[in-house]
């Protein structure tokens, strides 16, 4: 294969594989409390826990199924705090207001932020 084709085929590679990266960091900007909802439905932690057996339940799904309703009070209350590792996602997702649009877009155009 000649040089040109080669190269070409690994910044395709290259690019497919940043392209990926970008689509599971992406993940951080779903709310957390979605998230862990997810999880508990996956692992069945609820029913493992809400369902008498023998042996007790793992300690970690026990840990789930404690947390997702202390989760849901604190995203009702405080929606900011969703998405807690991703602030950017936050202001992208939660900013329906057209105040606050118009305060972001007037900030912009002074130079504030």
């Amino acid at each position: 294969m000649n040089r040109p084709n080669q190269l070409r085929r690994r910044i395709k590679g290259l690019t497919g594989l940043f392209i990926i990266g970008l689509v599971l960091s992406g993940a951080t900007a779903i709310p957390l409390d979605s998230k862990l909802d997810w999880l508990v439905k996956f692992t069945g932690a609820r029913h493992f826990v809400e369902t008498p057996a023998s042996t007790a339940a793992p300690a970690w799904m026990v840990w789930l199924v404690k947390v997702q309703p202390a989760l849901h009070d604190t995203t009702a209350k405080y929606p900011s705090m969703a998405y807690g590792a991703d602030w950017l996602a936050f202001g992208h997702f939660e900013t329906r207001d057209t105040a606050d649009l118009e305060i972001c877009a007037t900030s912009l155009a002074r130079g504030m932020v």
